[in-house]
């Protein structure tokens, strides 16, 4: 089941909050953006629709693939908007994550600075270095950076009555708020995740705490086959201590007041980095 999606446009130095929520189609003839998403936040699907809107204008492309391959053998790219997808994936597999980023600058400007979308985790991207980076290679010299907003009431009752074991969308969600798991429903893959844990029989577990715990112990794991490939030869902590990481990190967050953490450029009172 997929989904019309609204984003949000990051501008630097505005106030984010002010920013229009806006359809991701109506960025479809940007020269060159950004979209960014937390992990399942649905941004493949989200290229794949808007690829197939262009029909043969565009392409899209692994971010793996882009990297591996030379234009030169990839006739389909020539002369199209290509969506490139998976920043996160090829960085998460580097020991230097700039590496990866500049051979997909290489590549576009192998092609001639085409029309591009380049999809990535939020937490591997690097911003505004980034993105001044990416205006090198942009067509008009300007890089649009988007934030995949969290599904809507419409986009999660479509998705739960396209389930054969979803007997009652809004009685589901009902149910999800009621039990404050509400902010699983707003992502695809915790959706489905949820969906999952109540399961064909419509049982909701007896219990908030058993509930939240079986949804977290899920979420945990990575669905995500590039990202685990990657994690596999770099001796990953234990579900168990991504639990504890996050149950810490959590606390903290509540305690001290901060709205995020940063992991990439300047840290601020309302986003520290995380060794503080």
């Amino acid at each position: 089941m997929r989904v019309s999606r609204t984003c949000t446009e990051i501008r630097e130095g505005n106030d984010e909050q002010r920013q229009r929520v806006r359809p991701l189609e109506e960025f479809r003839f940007v020269p060159a953006y950004v979209l960014l998403g937390d992990p399942g936040a649905g941004k493949s699907t989200a290229f794949e629709m808007e690829c197939e809107s262009l029909g043969e204008k565009a392409c899209l492309v692994p971010a793996r693939d882009f990297r591996t391959f030379g234009p030169q053998n990839r006739p389909e790219w020539r002369g199209k908007t290509l969506f490139i997808d998976g920043l996160d994936e090829v960085r998460a597999g580097s020991s230097d994550a700039r590496t990866p980023f500049d051979e997909i600058r290489a590549r576009l400007d192998e092609l001639g600075k085409p029309c591009f979308r380049l999809s990535c985790r939020e937490a591997d991207w690097f911003g505004a270095t980034d993105r001044k980076h990416l205006e090198y290679v942009s067509p008009d010299s300007a890089v649009t950076v988007l934030r995949l907003d969290p599904l809507t009431y419409e986009n999660i009752t479509s998705i739960l009555n396209a389930r054969p074991d979803i007997v009652d969308a809004r009685d589901f969600i009902f149910e999800a708020r009621e039990r404050d798991v509400a902010g699983f429903l707003e992502n695809p893959q915790t959706l489905k995740l949820l969906a999952e844990v109540v399961g064909a029989g419509g049982e909701w577990p007896a219990s908030r705490k058993e509930l939240f715990e079986e949804a977290c112990a899920r979420m945990v794991r990575e669905q995500n086959e590039e990202h685990r490939a990657a994690k596999a030869l770099s001796n990953p902590p234990e579900p168990a201590q991504l639990l504890d990481a996050a149950g810490r990190l959590c606390a903290v967050q509540l305690i001290s007041g901060v709205a995020g953490w940063t992991l990439h450029g300047e840290e601020n009172d309302e986003y520290p980095e995380l060794d503080r």
